[in-house]
């Protein structure tokens, strides 16, 4: 697949099939499909409905290319107000390594920070060795244990970022 007009917009109704499947397939291929992870999450088949349902607290994107999704990510609320979650971030292979992960992180966090979020929280997996390395050097810190709140128990990394 050659890249060549890739851009965000906002998750629509009909982008949710496709979605569900990238994620799904995502987590699939890096031995990460467990229960109390995003593949199982209950919104999952209805992600534009419940992003775009809870305007000031949450935000989801698509990466698009020619009209076709290739990733997706964004931010809602976790249990504390003061903080969002950066959630179901994922990418087809062919879409990896663009700075998409990197352009959607920087619109969750400047998004969030407009929403009155003050700290931008991520749960994700040990074995997903880019994505930690992008986290990292956009300025999270790793935290010993999950927040308290989470329900994503399989989960066994954990960053969080000032957004002030």
């Amino acid at each position: 697949m050659e890249l060549k007009n890739l851009h965000l917009r906002q998750i629509k109704t009909a982008d949710e099939p496709t979605v569900k499947k990238i994620i799904q397939s995502t987590l699939a291929e890096f031995d990460d499909a467990k229960p109390n992870t995003a593949y199982y999450d209950p919104q999952l088949a209805n992600l534009a409905t419940y992003y775009n349902s809870q305007p000031t607290k949450a935000f989801y994107w698509v990466v698009e290319d020619q009209q076709k999704v290739v990733g997706c990510g964004g931010f809602g609320p976790f249990a504390d107000s003061k903080i969002a979650e950066l959630q179901k971030l994922y990418f087809l292979p062919a879409a990896r390594g663009f700075g998409l992960g990197k352009k959607i992180i920087l619109a969750s966090e400047q998004k969030a920070r407009q929403l009155g979020y003050q700290q931008l929280y991520i749960e994700t997996f040990s074995n997903l060795d880019r994505a930690l390395g992008l986290y990292r050097h956009l300025g999270f810190r790793a935290l010993p244990q999950a927040l308290a709140q989470t329900s994503h128990s399989a989960c066994d990394v954990w960053f969080i970022k000032d957004l002030n």
